[in-house]
């Protein structure tokens, strides 16, 4: 692709009057300004409010981080700066002072923590997707694997989901989903968060006779539990699979995942419909690759 001839803070200018009237009218503080198809250098940078986090795809040079930072400072008053290694090596990048802050997303609150992982709490690139699967939830029961900080769940929560339940390996995941169920007036009773493992929950539920009428399956490229590793690329069937077994007649499964090279073989699923849901990007992301989406029922 032949990049246009722009300097950085045209380019901040420009991306982010495309996107304003979006932002304004749907409650969005959170946001990509630029892809990494957008400039010359190996970046992308996502907006939380006043804040930029800088996603590095390559080495930058001192001046560039300058001309980066002066651009946002002058053209959207940008005040602190958050740059994440997307890289496999070490790059000499600025720190940055520990941050968390609270964002809007169509009405939604989120916890955020801009400055201790790589992610920040909040993957922007699914945004139309969470819109979506509120917009199926009412009456509904929902599971939400892999579920990191319980996004799709507050989402399907307040669209009138009969119960959520939440799943995710992590205690420091499992609790950041309560804190925002609380900072969303939802109630726990109603919204179950189990820190385990995806397989592991598939087998507590066969167990136990559970079953939903929404399944959302966002697994991470590539993962280690207990000496095993998970790798979407090899175990996507077996997930899919399991997760059947779990869905009501008439339910679906939303499978998502952002592994570039990722091929679905339907033969090695279940007797299944599977359909790639292609309306799941933003309006921010529709210049660059975020993720496969999937919708699958019996």
């Amino acid at each position: 692709m032949e990049l246009e001839i722009i300097t950085l803070a045209e380019l901040v200018t420009r991306n982010f009057e495309a996107r304003k009237s979006y932002l304004a009218e749907n409650k969005i503080e959170a946001y990509r300004l630029i892809t990494q198809n957008d400039f010359e250098l190996p970046l992308a940078v996502d907006i939380y409010l006043d804040n930029a986090v800088v996603h590095v795809f390559g080495p930058l040079g001192t001046d560039d981080i300058k001309q980066l930072e002066n651009a946002l400072r002058t053209r959207l008053n940008i005040k602190d700066f958050f740059y994440k290694n997307r890289t496999k090596g070490e790059l000499q990048l600025p720190l940055a002072k520990k941050k968390e802050i609270v964002v809007n997303e169509y009405g939604h609150k989120f916890h955020l923590n801009l400055s201790d992982y790589l992610d920040t709490g909040l993957f922007l690139d699914h945004r139309e997707t969470r819109k979506w699967i509120k917009a199926q939830s009412k009456g509904k029961v929902v599971l939400n694997t892999f579920a990191y900080t319980g996004s799709f769940s507050i989402y399907a929560a307040v669209g009138g989901a009969e119960k959520t339940y939440s799943v995710d390996l992590s205690r420091t995941y499992t609790e950041w989903i309560k804190k925002n169920l609380e900072l969303n007036n939802l109630p726990l009773e109603k919204n179950w968060t189990y820190k385990m493992d995806t397989f592991e929950f598939f087998n507590y539920a066969r167990r136990k006779k559970l079953t939903f009428d929404i399944i959302i399956i966002d697994p991470p490229t590539f993962s280690r539990n207990k000496g095993e590793s998970f790798s979407v690329k090899n175990d996507y069937p077996k997930l899919i699979n399991a997760a059947l077994e779990l869905l009501t007649p008439k339910g679906f499964i939303v499978f998502s995942n952002n592994y570039t090279d990722f091929v679905m073989d339907e033969k090695k699923l279940k007797p299944c419909r599977v359909q790639e849901k292609l309306d799941t990007l933003p309006p921010d992301f529709q210049n660059s690759f975020a993720h496969w989406c999937y919708v699958i029922s019996h």
